[in-house]
């Protein structure tokens, strides 16, 4: 979600109702403060509250998430004087059946087309992969709603192959270099067969200042849980965003691959790629990147 367009399009509506930041802060028995941190993209309000600010600045929760209004259009439209037409001349409706016809045979022949590039494509899927679960998915949009104003992200593997384990890891730099490298999750299968698909879930909580790991297989489910900005002054207001990767990634067993990075600092933020992650140092301008990958180990 864009923290930005949100916090403007709030702060767009209360002022068309002509109120202040103090005063929609008291509707919602919250501090003024909170409500300018909402306005200005730091943060979103707490869930709770989500149904509460709609009605009050009269938007749907849709709109509120979009950052802007929406407009639904549903027209259908039916040809009632073409089929009178067709009905009143027989030499008319034969022509217009051909070109029907003509069309369908069209259709037909694209559909074809179309489903065999799709088989050609399935086919083509790598079978051991690791990719990110649809953010319009209803799985992915219940898990946001679960996890706070932070939202969550989450990643989906399948492995055809048998590997013995799962290493998940985390790298913390500070304004570009590498001050940490260690394995925080590990899910092991020496012992019995590993299993085929998974998750692993990334849920940053910035009012605790922490960030919770967790991984899933058929069997079992491991949950860690990691500080963020430890120690930092002033670092409740430091602004946040996050990149993870985008498309389905063919799984690289014995070697690191990045998933997501959170990204922290007090002048703002700058987004980069997942694939620019990685090594020692990094050419950012960002304060605090806590980077997370995984290793399938054959």
């Amino acid at each position: 979600m864009d923290l930005v367009k949100i916090g403007s399009y709030i702060a767009e509506k209360r002022k068309k109702l002509g109120m202040t930041q103090k005063q929609l802060a008291e509707k919602l028995g919250k501090s003024d403060k909170s409500v300018s941190k909402w306005e200005r993209g730091i943060c979103l309000p707490d869930v709770s509250v989500y149904l509460e600010l709609c009605e009050i600045l009269g938007i749907s929760l849709n709109e509120f998430l979009a950052g802007e209004d929406i407009e639904v259009t549903n027209v259908e439209k039916k040809s009632e004087d073409t089929l009178i037409q067709i009905s009143k001349d027989s030499s008319h409706k034969q022509r217009y059946l051909k070109k029907i016809i003509a069309v369908l045979l069209i259709a037909v022949g694209v559909f074809v087309i179309t489903l065999g590039i799709m088989v050609c494509n399935k086919l083509r899927q790598p079978q051991n992969y690791i990719e990110a679960v649809d953010p319009d998915s209803v799985e992915m949009k219940t898990a946001e709603l679960l996890s706070g104003i932070d939202g969550t992200m989450m990643f989906r593997y399948n492995s055809k192959d048998t590997f013995q384990a799962l290493y998940v890891y985390l790298s913390e730099y500070h304004s570009g270099k590498r001050v940490s490298h260690k394995r925080v999750l590990e899910l092991s299968y020496e012992d019995v067969k590993s299993a085929k698909k998974g998750l692993i879930v990334i849920t940053p909580d910035f009012d605790n200042f922490t960030a919770k790991l967790i991984a899933a297989d058929e069997y079992s489910k491991y949950m860690t849980e990691t500080p963020i900005l430890e120690g930092v002054a002033n670092r409740e207001y430091y602004g946040r965003s996050a990149t993870s990767i985008e498309n389905k990634s063919t799984i690289e067993y014995g070697t690191e691959q990045g998933l997501a990075a959170l990204i922290y600092g007090e002048q703002g933020v700058s987004s980069l790629p997942i694939q620019d992650i990685t090594g020692e140092y990094i050419d950012t301008d960002n304060e605090y990147m806590y980077y997370y990958s995984a290793e399938f180990v054959k």
